[in-house]
C-alpha cells in the first residue's frame, strides 16, 4: 500500500504492506511479508469491540526492525532500537519502549504497555492490559492471562471479569514456560521459576517456584539487577 510516512535511510524489503496510517522514523528496516498498520476487525465473534475510526497511527521511531511476517495493528507505538522479530504480532493500543527485543512468534495483546530494555523471548503470549516495567526478561513459552471467568458464565461478566493483565515491575526474571493468571503483581527483581503457575502476588527480590508458585527464598544482593 502507499501513503505510509518514512524517514531517511529506511529500508522496505519487497512483499511488506504498510497502510496509510504508518509512520516511520529514520533507518528503520521491514522485511518481506511484514503487516504494519492492520485494522483490527471482527464478525461479532469477539467480546470486545474497537472503534476502528478513532485508532491513532502506528508510529516506529528510529534504528528499529521489524522482522518477515510480523503483523502490527493500528495504533501502535514503538521507540528507538527496538526489534521486533519474524512472525511476531501485537495488537492496537501497544506501547514498546526503546532497545526492546520482542522476538521471534510472540503475541501482545491490546493496550499492553512495554517499558525500556526489555526482552521477550520466542513463542510468549502477552495478554491485553498488561504493563511491563524496564528492564524485565521473559523468558520463551511464557503465558499470561486477564480472564478469569474463560466464557463460562456471561451474565457475571461485567462484575468479574475486569480484563486486566500481569503487572510486571522492573527487572524482575519470569522463568520459560511459566503462566502468570490475571492480575498478579511480579514484583521489582523478583524471580518467577521455569514452568510455574502464579496465582498470586510475587514478593519483591524474592524467587518462587512450582504449581501453584510458592515462595523459596529472598534474593541474595548479589543477584538483584540495577544495583
Amino acid at each position: 500500500m502507499h501513503g505510509f510516512t518514512q524517514g531517511k535511510n529506511c529500508e522496505i524489503y519487497e512483499g511488506a504492506v504498510l497502510f496509510p496510517n504508518v509512520i516511520l522514523g529514520d533507518n528503520v528496516t521491514i522485511f518481506p511479508g511484514a503487516v504494519i498498520g492492520r485494522p483490527p476487525l471482527s464478525t461479532g465473534a469477539t467480546t470486545r469491540r474497537v472503534e476502528t475510526t478513532s485508532l491513532a497511527p502506528v508510529r516506529i521511531a528510529d534504528n528499529c526492525i521489524v522482522g518477515a511476517n510480523a503483523v502490527i495493528y493500528a495504533d501502535v507505538e514503538i521507540k528507538n532500537n527496538t526489534m521486533i522479530c519474524d512472525t511476531a504480532c501485537m495488537r492496537e493500543g501497544c506501547r514498546i519502549g526503546s532497545f526492546c527485543v520482542i522476538a521471534m512468534g510472540v503475541t501482545i495483546n491490546y493496550n499492553t504497555r512495554i517499558g525500556d530494555r526489555v526482552k521477550v523471548m520466542d513463542n510468549t503470549h502477552l495478554t491485553g492490559n498488561m504493563i511491563i516495567e524496564d528492564d524485565v526478561f521473559i523468558g520463551m513459552l511464557v503465558t499470561t492471562a486477564n480472564d478469569n471467568l474463560m466464557g463460562r458464565k456471561p451474565s457475571a461478566i461485567e462484575g468479574d471479569w475486569s480484563g486486566k493483565g500481569p503487572l510486571v515491575r522492573r527487572f524482575a526474571t519470569i522463568g520459560q514456560g511459566a503462566c502468570i493468571l490475571p492480575g498478579v503483581e511480579i514484583g521489582e527483581n523478583a524471580i518467577v521459576g521455569a514452568n510455574s503457575v502464579v496465582t498470586k502476588n510475587v514478593e519483591p527480590r524474592s524467587l518462587v517456584m512450582g504449581i501453584p508458585a510458592r515462595f523459596k527464598r529472598q534474593l541474595t544482593s548479589d543477584e538483584l539487577l540495577g544495583t
